[in-house]
């Protein structure tokens, strides 16, 4: 049934309609939606496109270096760096991902791998205190 449904919205999409989608089913919404709008007690919070919204998380990054990496932990924007040998993950704000580029290129990246955040990081990000407590006041909603 959950095929169909997303077939009948894609189809109406491609006709050019708009489909307001209330769900808490933030992989349903980010399948189907073109635009995001966060609502909290009965009131818009945020609202915009996926890339609009991504200044709400951090992006993950996961990096193999020929060196030792030492210092990242100490970047404007980089938290929870978990260093395994030469492989090291850790997330960074968006606006610092430049920065902390520059200092992994010193240490001779061998892989690389970016991933922005999922609309359920950008909702726990933003609600995460109200979600751990119970509290069902943030809503989602999103429009084709």
């Amino acid at each position: 049934m959950e095929a169909v449904f997303q077939d009948v919205v894609r189809e109406q999409r491609e006709a050019g309609r708009t489909v307001l989608l209330s769900s808490h089913i933030l992989s349903e919404v980010e399948a189907l939606c073109d635009r995001v709008t966060i609502v909290r007690a009965g009131r818009v919070a945020e609202s915009g496109t996926f890339d609009e919204l991504r200044h709400l998380t951090r992006t993950s990054v996961v990096v193999e270096t020929a060196r030792p990496i030492d210092g990242l932990a100490e970047l404007p924007g980089v938290h929870g760096v978990s260093l395994d040998g030469l492989h090291t993950r850790f997330s960074v704000d968006q606006g610092d991902l430049n920065r902390v580029l520059e200092h992994l290129i010193t240490l001779d990246v061998r892989s690389l791998v970016s991933s922005p955040p999922t609309l359920e990081e950008l909702f726990l990000r933003h609600y995460g205190d109200d979600v751990a407590t119970g509290r069902e006041d943030a809503d989602l909603a999103g429009v084709r």
